[in-house]
């Protein structure tokens, strides 16, 4: 039997969170994903977890009064009790029907009897979702021509780009003729794999080779293609494509560390390439790759991929100068590296060792010959040099270079922050007569993003309290919403919450009013759900439009019975939002689990002590068990560290033992003369290092919402230094 459902799922990436959507097939035999499920689809399914996991939770119920209104509309099943603004006609009511049998209909994969079913709609927002759920659900079924009148029938639609991609792939897929494709793509070139393959075949039939060969490259090359468009390629345009091609396509999947799929690229390269790839992906697996690496041909020894992977085994291998010699002699060109942010990071992690060793200059040097592509990594490459040369080197001047840099490349409230206030130390740093007015304007450029790290930071530089809680005072009402944001209130009010999610998320990437975006954070808080508020909040802050009430939830954490010398509630939501984003049941790889992300033996022992009978199930099933024992672990890590909040998080994370490593290694950041703010950039880890910088950004907005003192980043860290007099 076959079932459909939608999901949308969450990464861990800089702080942020959201992705992408996904509209999963799965079949009881293993999935048959054709020609248009993406990859990412894909990896849902394949990893043998269920979508509805990746569903957000439910935690209204829990946590709201008995007598709250939401709670007991949603208990009596009014559906149109629970929709504001009149997003329906009076015609709902008579739809209500045809509405829930349409959904169910489309959720078993009967697009026929969902069809039938939604025809019976006559209010204009349940036809319109309908319509997009089908099509979401179905794009392949639906075909080009339904999509594209869907699209000229709603054409501020927020997922418009995913609904152009699909009918690229239905033009592909459905072998339209020739001159629909043309005139398909006579005002934008195409933008998925099958797109431009179909335009490749017009291209070809009509002898407009060079045309045809070159966007045939550029799949071959970038794209990340399933099963049946690698066959597509190889068999209808093969005669395109040479060894450099072959071969660019296996270094850039080994690179993502897809060896299968770059072996057989590989093999299209040549016996010398198949060498250099089998060796490449022993490194990547870390067996035992000498053999490997010594029978690729001497005429491969020099090139980037080879060079790249005896830089990789040389670091694991702790033989980090060795590595370094290799790293500074290796092509800067971007081109020539394929992928030039893996090449940063293992730039970053040498530099970090040089920086151990008390060689800041290999370490700048490393970081400022950086070869990254994305804008993200650029910020970090930029950022490390910058503060190598500000902070090891003594150098504002050439600091300020870097900074400057990372400004030009920072779009969001977290680096915008970042670039100023490090541009605003370096002012600070040098020996201009205005350094101080440079310093504070910097400052101020930082401060105008209050709810981040950085700006919090530069907050306490000016003498400035953590700002207020800002909104959006004007917000669109009734027919002037947008008609998305009335689909996803029709959606969430009928509690189709895995169809309504994924639609504002689109919406908050898309919406251009504030007032539209007030609108749909109003529909959005008004599920009290913690982790999609959470979501679309910090969505919305990406694009510095700012919904903090949205962003940072005080609601999502259960009441429990706190046990002896728990931790205050701001911290346990700092934490919670930042460990799980308000998600009860979820499960890291590394097994934490549930809203604190417990590991289960911390959890054992902090229940132990407490006197808590402890059962490892809870963790998941009992948020307001799980907690409660991460309150108690949490105030015993704070005494333990002495009041040091920076520590606390560092331990709550990577583990006390760790934290004590890198006390011995950097200082201890609680005695006078180690600064806390260098103390955390030299945390080794990544996901530490930005963990700990946004857990304490989340405590200074939490300490407002609890109505706790505001104190800051710094000002907490000297309050531990006074108490802690180690």
């Amino acid at each position: 039997m076959l079932s459909r459902d939608l999901s949308f799922w969450l990464k861990a990436a800089t702080g942020v969170v959201l992705t992408g959507v996904c509209a999963a097939w799965i079949h009881e035999s293993g999935p048959d994903w054709g020609l248009f499920a993406s990859n990412e689809d894909q990896a849902v399914v394949s990893s043998g977890l269920d979508p509805d996991a990746f569903e957000s939770p439910y935690l209204q119920e829990d946590d709201a009064p008995d007598d709250d209104p939401l709670r007991q509309r949603r208990k009596t099943g009014n559906a149109s009790a629970l929709l504001s603004d009149r997003a329906l006609s009076q015609q709902f009511d008579i739809d209500a029907t045809g509405l829930a049998e349409a959904i169910a209909a489309y959720k078993s994969a009967d697009l026929a009897r969902g069809d039938n079913a939604a025809r019976s709609a006559k209010d204009p927002t349940v036809q319109t979702a309908l319509e997009w759920i089908a099509l979401r659900t179905f794009p392949r079924e639906a075909g080009f021509a339904r999509i594209q009148a869907f699209i000229n029938a709603h054409p501020s639609w927020p997922a418009l780009g995913w609904l152009h991609k699909r009918s690229e792939e239905a033009l592909f897929g459905d072998r339209k003729n020739a001159p629909l494709i043309k005139t398909f793509f006579s005002n934008a070139r195409p933008e998925t794999p099958a797109g431009k393959l179909a335009l490749a075949k017009v291209l070809t039939d009509e002898g407009k080779t060079a045309e045809a060969a070159t966007l045939v490259r550029d799949v071959w090359r970038e794209s990340d293609l399933n099963a049946t468009l690698e066959t597509k390629v190889k068999s209808d345009f093969i005669s395109y494509l040479d060894r450099a091609d072959h071969k660019f396509r296996a270094d850039r999947l080994l690179y993502k560390e897809e060896t299968a799929n770059a072996l057989r690229a590989a093999a299209l390269a040549g016996p010398d390439v198949v060498a250099l790839a089998k060796a490449r992906a022993a490194v990547i697996a870390e067996t035992n790759s000498d053999k490997l690496l010594a029978a690729v041909p001497v005429s491969l020894r020099a090139d980037p991929a080879f060079l790249f992977a005896q830089i990789q085994k040389l670091r694991r291998a702790e033989k980090f100068r060795e590595a370094v010699d290799v790293m500074l002699s290796a092509p800067k060109d971007p081109a020539l590296l394929v992928d030039g942010d893996d090449w940063w990071v293992e730039r970053r992690l040498l530099a970090r060792k040089m920086l151990d060793q008390n060689d800041a200059a290999t370490a700048y040097k490393l970081c400022a010959e950086h070869s990254a592509s994305s804008r993200e990594m650029r910020i970090e490459a930029e950022f490390h040099a910058g503060w190598i040369a500000l902070r090891f080197q003594n150098d504002p001047a050439k600091a300020a270079i870097h900074f400057e840099k990372l400004s030009q490349y920072a779009e969001t409230p977290m680096s915008k922050a970042r670039a100023a206030y490090w541009r605003g130390r370096a002012a600070e740093a040098s020996a201009s007569e205005t350094a101080i007015a440079a310093a504070n304007a910097f400052y101020q450029q930082a401060a105008n993003q209050p709810t981040t790290y950085y700006g919090q930071l530069a907050r306490e530089k000016l003498g400035l309290d953590i700002a207020p809680i800002r909104e959006i005072s004007n917000e669109a009402k009734g027919d002037a919403r947008e008609e998305s944001i009335k689909v996803v209130e029709l959606l969430y009010g009928v509690g189709e919450k895995s169809l309504a999610t994924p639609l504002a998320i689109e919406a908050i990437h898309n919406l251009q009013d504030d007032a539209q975006i007030a609108a749909l954070a109003r529909v959005v808080a008004n599920q009290r759900d913690a982790h999609i508020s959470l979501t679309v909040g910090k969505l919305a802050s990406q694009r510095g439009v700012p919904l903090d009430t949205l962003a940072f939830p005080t609601y999502g954490v259960p009441s429990f019975e706190p046990l002896q010398n728990s931790a205050a509630p701001s911290l346990i939501y700092a934490i919670a939002r930042q460990e799980s984003a308000f998600n009860p049941t979820a499960i890291s790889t590394a097994g934490a689990k549930g809203l604190m992300q417990m590991i289960a033996s911390t959890a054992r022992r902090t229940a132990q002590r407490a006197g808590v009978a402890f059962d490892e199930n809870r963790l998941v099933a009992d948020a307001a068990f799980n907690a409660q024992l991460a309150a108690a672990h949490l105030g015993e890590l704070l005494a333990e560290q002495r009041g040091s909040y920076i520590l606390t998080f560092a331990a709550y994370n990577a583990g006390g033992k760790r934290v004590k490593q890198w006390i011995d290694a950097y200082g201890d950041p609680r005695k006078p003369g180690v600064d806390a703010i260098d103390w955390i950039e030299r945390i080794p880890f990544t996901e530490t290092r930005n963990y700990v910088q946004r857990v304490s950004e989340n405590l200074g907005i939490y300490r407002i919402r609890f109505g706790e003192e505001p104190t800051g980043i710094i000002s907490r860290e000297q309050i531990a230094k006074a108490q802690a007099k180690l």
